[in-house]
């Protein structure tokens, strides 16, 4: 799990460390600030961009929920109060969960749940706007890089012959060069490569239709003269042999 970054926001110290305490057993999250008031918080909250924020209500200068006209609508609002009737108003402007001081660790846990898998939604539909968008733009070339190399280099996805995994890369390999090397698994390689151009042949290998000569009742033929052969497992054969 990635490390998830917070900050404190409330005017009483005594707060500040009973949150800290409640969080030490949560090792997945980091306090990335603490702030007094509303106003030394704004400007360090958009170079800190937290995932979420503990925000106290009644501070001075400036009450809690000012903050939110302030921050990215995308970080998430724990408040955390001693009163009880700010909690219609906090839901009403879209706060994530509502505590009530004296903080409980369950009910801190039932928050931090709730953020989770309101991320994690997040996240899935954003990556599949992502590739709506690069499915709808029709896009004719990746990125990938030589091993060790800092550098990218774009690829035409027609010369693609085949992509195979290794590790934590997918190794991409062209009608005439390769391996190019890319961070990500062969799913998501696929996710936005043309629907009707590629396909799984194993676990373990993507290949490109269009390139494909022959079939000898095992594998898939790319190239006779270079060997350049795929098996094919019975999962996806059926797709091409019935």
């Amino acid at each position: 799990m990635e490390t998830v970054k917070y900050v404190i926001i409330d005017d009483d110290m005594q707060a500040h460390n009973v949150i800290s305490k409640l969080m030490e057993i949560h090792k997945n999250y980091e306090c990335a600030g603490e702030f007094y008031d509303v106003i030394s918080a704004i400007s360090s909250i958009k170079e800190i961009k937290p995932d979420f924020i503990f925000l106290d209500i009644d501070m001075p200068n400036l009450n809690g929920f000012e903050l939110l006209k302030y921050i990215d609508k995308s970080i998430k609002v724990i408040v955390t109060t001693s009163h009880r009737n700010y909690a219609a108003d906090g839901f009403d402007r879209g706060v994530s969960d509502f505590l009530t001081k004296p903080i409980r660790q369950e009910r801190l846990f039932e928050a931090l749940t709730r953020i989770s898998l309101a991320m994690e939604t997040e996240k899935k539909l954003k990556n599949t706007a992502y590739i709506s968008q690069l499915r709808k733009h029709n896009i004719s070339y990746i990125f990938a890089s030589r091993l060790k190399e800092k550098n990218t280099i774009q690829i035409e996805i027609k010369d693609i012959y085949y992509i195979t995994k290794t590790g934590n890369n997918v190794e991409i390999y062209t009608d005439n060069d390769g391996p190019f090397y890319k961070i990500e698994s062969l799913k998501e390689i696929m996710e936005i490569l043309p629907e009707n151009d590629f396909s799984f042949a194993n676990q373990s290998y993507v290949f490109n239709i269009k390139k494909a000569k022959c079939y000898d009742g095992e594998n898939i033929i790319l190239d006779e003269d270079q060997k350049i052969y795929i098996k094919i497992s019975p999962a996806y054969r059926e797709k091409f042999f019935k």
